[in-house]
């Protein structure tokens, strides 16, 4: 069977579940009634779900999953004091300022830090985070959807 054998197929039985469902004097009895409007909605609901992963991917399917690197500014380290003898034999204390600013990035989706920032996918959920990254997705659901 191909996918759009499928689909027609589905969308036929979802077609009748919806007539079902607002026509319930199609079912036998009136204790059928209830029962059956209720499983109508379910198998709706089922159908959808089932024409959704059947219908090729585009790419606003993709970019919905498409997240970004947040960039958050930091201060990191402070003062730091250091005492040595210097050339005359005196002791001395001097203060060494190691503060610096930097900007760590976060993945928008999860909220993770990136380990590295010129990722194209987040390391930790796997989120497509440039063009180029949600071209290869695409990609890959195309050979996976030939393949089959």
């Amino acid at each position: 069977m191909t996918r759009e054998e499928a689909i027609n197929i589905l969308s036929e039985s979802k077609r009748q579940n919806e007539v079902m469902r607002d026509n319930p004097s199609t079912f036998w009895a009136s204790h059928q009634m209830a029962d059956g409007v209720k499983n109508a909605e379910r198998r709706i609901a089922a159908l959808d779900l089932a024409l959704t992963a059947l219908r090729p991917v585009s790419r606003e399917r993709v970019e919905r999953i498409r997240g970004e690197w947040v960039a958050k500014h930091r201060h990191r380290g402070g003062f730091r004091r250091v005492t040595g003898v210097d050339d005359m034999g005196e002791q001395r204390t001097i203060t060494i300022d190691e503060r610096c600013e930097y900007d760590d990035r976060y993945c928008s989706k999860c909220g993770k830090q990136s380990p590295d920032n010129f990722l194209n996918f987040c390391g930790y959920c796997g989120a497509p985070m440039t063009d180029e990254a949600v071209d290869m997705i695409l990609e890959r659901w195309k050979e996976a959807l030939k393949n089959d």
